[in-house]
């Protein structure tokens, strides 16, 4: 993306993006900015983190991208460009339909578990879910010069794109095709002057021939017709504003939704939602802008939005070629089926970036070359003769300063990578001298002390004395960058378990509890502190408590059978295995 954007600011000059729309932008980052100073870990907020790491530099890129789609794609001369953005969204939702398809059959070309949706490409079955309908969107258009290799090329990509979006079983993604189709095909019949119940018989048609493409496909069958995630959304809904209740000004900060929401949770997310997987989303675009600024974020984005779509009408009004008005209006339909998928999903720049770079080129208007006869200063005349240039001078040295940072941190993946396959196989030391490098490579993530110290936790609890203390100093490390993080406490008093230091372990854990009574993990790591305290009544009262909280885990009853074989009652410790045993056998 960086690169996209040098090449973009180094293009010749071209469309711009109407001053009052950049005048928003532009205090809509300020506030952004204030949010982050104000949040509980202003550095973690302002470099972003794991897994998304939505902070200065990606929401700078968002940025960067948006004025780079307003120049290349904006104004009356941009039809050639807009056939090459097709083209190209055309080539590009080919491969992508290649891992999708070898995805929905059990292969898993770019790693991820058998059980996982089709996603890898983008890392998330949404993302790429999204993705494909964005293309099928923009290609859903015929060109006017359209024929031979070009012709079949763009077929090939809108199939491809709504078969991406098929594949993936996202119910936001399926909507929005559903949005664009159905839209495309009103389209298509006002053009041979169809009308009344002809109109309608052809809708029906197809509604029922896309719900025919969704349900062939049984993956996407049994993901639409559970009722699991749905459920889950909504409560998670319920508790975001629970916690933007509390902090309705500036919110908690970008990026600290996931340290924020613990104290949020109850028993009721435990029970039906569990700890597994924290979440650092609300999963609404509303809801996040109001965590991540308050309520000034949120009014200043609705007011951007609803200047851009002015801003957008007004082109529409003024474009006279009619090939590039359908392009921009079946482009306008995608992203706003786009912006209603957010309504159940989160921002990242596997989306982001490419609508920041359509909804530039909605908005950009020509640039107005400025006369004047008035004969100016010397100083004057230098800046209005240099002026031009500063874009691109300003471009060219963000996009040098992001590529600094992010070449060293591409890299560091690699070493992350090898560092979490040696903890798994049993090489501590050979585990730490890969975190080592890859914490010197991204030296500004506090995340990767944390993925190293989840890293250590999990042999930590298999016995393995030195893992357990990587874990601790790994913990420790991200701990002070992130003081809030569950995750690093839950993984420092893992490491203070299994090293021995059952007081420290036991000391994190009331903290944590005190912070989040709700945490299924916590109790589980307590009650195990707790025994080897010797105190036998408070770790089966935690562990009773733990599997309350969360009826399908088995991991409590476990431990407790453990607990109960060795304080003599075997009775006791013969039902909870077989309960554990129930649970998963």
């Amino acid at each position: 993306m960086i690169l996209a954007v040098l090449f973009g600011v180094l293009s010749p000059a071209g469309a711009r993006v109407p001053r009052l729309l950049g005048v928003l932008v532009f205090s809509l980052a300020l506030w952004v900015l204030l949010a982050m100073s104000l949040s509980g870990n202003p550095w973690p907020s302002l470099v972003g983190r794991w897994p998304r790491y939505e902070g200065l530099l990606t929401l700078g890129l968002y940025l960067a991208i948006f004025v780079v789609g307003a120049k290349l794609l904006g104004g009356s001369g941009s039809l050639p460009r807009w056939k090459v953005l097709r083209l190209s969204l055309a080539a590009v939702s080919l491969p992508l339909l290649v891992v999708s398809l070898l995805e929905s059959i059990g292969l898993r070309p770019l790693g991820g578990g058998l059980d996982d949706r089709p996603g890898a490409t983008l890392g998330n079955a949404t993302d790429q879910g999204l993705v494909g309908l964005i293309i099928a969107g923009v290609l859903s258009s015929q060109s006017s010069a359209e024929e031979g290799w070009q012709m079949w090329l763009r077929r090939a990509g809108l199939a491809a794109g709504a078969s991406v979006a098929i594949l993936s079983g996202s119910r936001a993604a399926l909507f929005g095709l559903a949005m664009v189709s159905l839209y495309v095909a009103i389209l298509w019949m006002r053009s041979r002057n169809w009308s009344g119940f002809r109109t309608v018989l052809g809708a029906g048609a197809v509604t029922a021939g896309f719900a025919l493409a969704v349900f062939i496909v049984p993956a996407t069958r049994e993901r639409l017709l559970s009722a699991g995630t749905v459920d889950g959304r909504l409560l998670l809904w319920d508790r975001s504003l629970a916690l933007i209740a509390d902090h309705p000004l500036s919110g908690v900060g970008p990026s600290s939704f996931v340290d924020a929401l613990p104290a949020y949770l109850n028993d009721d997310w435990a029970r039906r939602v569990g700890d597994t997987f924290p979440t650092d989303s609300p999963h609404n675009w509303i809801l996040q802008a109001l965590a991540a600024g308050g309520f000034p974020l949120l009014l200043l984005a609705l007011t951007c939005a609803g200047t851009a779509v002015w801003l957008v009408r007004k082109r529409l009004v003024e474009t006279q070629n009619p090939e590039l008005k359908r392009y921009l209006i079946l482009t306008g339909v995608a992203i706003l089926a786009y912006w209603i998928a957010l309504l159940t999903h989160f921002t990242s720049i596997g989306t982001t970036a490419l609508v920041a770079l359509l909804c530039g080129g909605l908005v950009g208007r020509d640039s107005v070359p400025t006369t004047s006869t008035v004969v100016s200063p010397p100083a004057i005349a230098s800046i209005t003769r240099f002026g031009p240039l500063l874009p691109r001078v300003g471009g060219l040295v963000f996009a040098c300063v992001c590529l600094t940072v992010a070449i060293p941190a591409t890299f560091a993946e690699w070493s992350m990578s090898s560092g979490a396959q040696a903890a798994r196989t049993g090489d501590p030391e050979g585990a730490d001298k890969a975190f080592q490098l890859g914490h010197s490579l991204r030296p500004w993530d506090s995340d990767t002390a944390l993925l190293a110290a989840q890293a250590f936790a999990g042999p930590a609890t298999t016995g393995d004395e030195l893992s357990a203390q990587h874990a601790v100093e790994w913990a420790r490390l991200a701990r002070e960058a992130t003081p809030q993080s569950q995750e690093a406490g839950l993984a420092l008093a893992i490491g203070y378990i299994y090293s021995g230091e059952l007081d420290d372990a036991k000391e994190v854990l009331d903290q944590l509890l005190a912070e989040a009574p709700s945490s299924t993990n916590l109790f589980v790591q307590r009650g195990v502190a707790n025994f080897g305290l010797g105190r036998p009544s408070e770790s089966i009262e935690d562990l009773q408590r733990a599997a309350t909280l969360d009826p399908t885990l088995d991991t409590p009853w476990r431990i407790l059978s453990a607990i109960y074989q060795r304080t003599g009652d075997a009775g006791a410790a013969q039902a909870a295995m077989e309960r554990a045993e129930s649970l998963s056998p």
